[in-house]
């Protein structure tokens, strides 16, 4: 349900939208910046996992954060490409 209630929520700012397209574009990026800092943030999570405890096997843990990249990752570049890169109608 979050994933089709953004997508919903990114079509409605893109029809409400009224300005120019230099400014459609700073738009997109300001409201998809969100999702690169998430995804700086998992990065940074990946490098520096360590185990909890001695021969603990942390392939599980990077393979989360990993899936967790791709997903915020995805949602930039959806949100970025609806928000900043839509056709207006005329």
């Amino acid at each position: 349900m979050a994933v089709i209630g953004s997508i919903f929520l990114w079509i409605l700012i893109n029809n409400a939208w009224q300005g120019t397209r230099r400014n459609r574009l700073k738009m997109g990026i300001v409201g998809s910046s969100f999702y690169i800092f998430l995804t700086i943030i998992f990065i940074y999570m990946f490098v520096t996992l360590i185990p909890s405890y001695p021969g603990e096997d942390t392939f599980m843990r990077a393979f989360g954060i990993l899936f967790a990249m791709i997903v915020t990752t995805a949602a930039f570049t959806t949100c970025f490409v609806m928000t900043g890169f839509s056709k207006k109608k005329i």
